[in-house]
């Protein structure tokens, strides 16, 4: 989905916020969502049911940054959580309104089999512009060496924007590519994903926002004939300190 990652140019459902000492360049910052599904990609993490998540995240001046986050998820074998391990590098080029981030991350599925391999490990490098205060846009790529399940390299290709509107509210949307070296082993051919969503501040302390989000792989082409490939809503709320 993952998820609430601390890439700067990702698209995501639970906007962060930080908590800032006086006059000290760290900060720490923590999230927590309730959604009616977790979807990564394009492809269903908790076999359509809601999900619960969290994260926590450190960020230093200089553009360093830490943070882990995790979620519950439904995979075969009784694999029943996520949790997320990242850090990198980013911030903007002097006031020209262009951002970066090099980052890598780790997804780690506690109990998995010891003969099957879900964790991986990614590697994202991020650009974004920011045309307005209002409008920005972004691209992403990740790649990494074993794409989970030990089913070869995989590549992402990811653009996404977001608009501001009056009375708290945004528009976002995104579209995604992902290839993956041996799809007969993963289980779908290379697919792209996409969504389109709105969301709003409320109180001053939550976020809640209503995606539309999907995939290109019919049924038939995922993993089988599962139905976590198809296009729905998502709804999710959040809070973030």
């Amino acid at each position: 989905m993952k998820k609430v990652m601390m890439y700067l140019l990702a698209c995501s459902s639970m906007l962060i916020s930080s908590m800032a000492f006086a006059d000290s360049p760290h900060e720490f910052s923590g999230n927590v969502a309730l959604s009616t599904d977790y979807v990564y990609r394009g492809q269903s993490q908790t076999g359509n049911d809601p999900s619960i998540s969290g994260g926590l995240d450190y960020a230093h001046s200089s553009g360093f940054y830490l943070g882990t986050w995790a979620s519950n998820v439904n995979f075969p074998d009784n694999v029943t959580s996520e949790i997320d391990v990242y850090g990198g590098y980013g911030g903007e080029i002097g006031g020209s309104g262009i951002s970066y981030d090099l980052g890598i991350l780790y997804y780690i599925y506690p109990g998995t089999p010891t003969n099957v391999d879900n964790n991986f490990i990614e590697g994202s490098l991020g650009l974004g512009y920011s045309f307005t205060d209002d409008f920005s846009v972004g691209a992403t790529f990740r790649a990494t060496p074993d794409w989970q399940g030990s089913t070869g390299e995989g590549y992402n290709y990811e653009g996404s924007f977001e608009y501001s509107l009056p009375a708290d509210f945004a528009i976002s949307a995104s579209v995604g590519h992902q290839t993956v070296d041996e799809n007969a082993t993963w289980g779908s051919p290379d697919w792209t994903y996409y969504s389109v969503g709105l969301s709003k501040t409320l109180f001053g302390a939550f976020d809640a926002s209503i995606a539309y989000v999907g995939s290109d792989l019919s049924k038939a082409e995922c993993f089988g004939g599962v139905n976590i490939c198809e296009d729905r809503a998502v709804f999710t709320i959040s809070s973030s300190w």
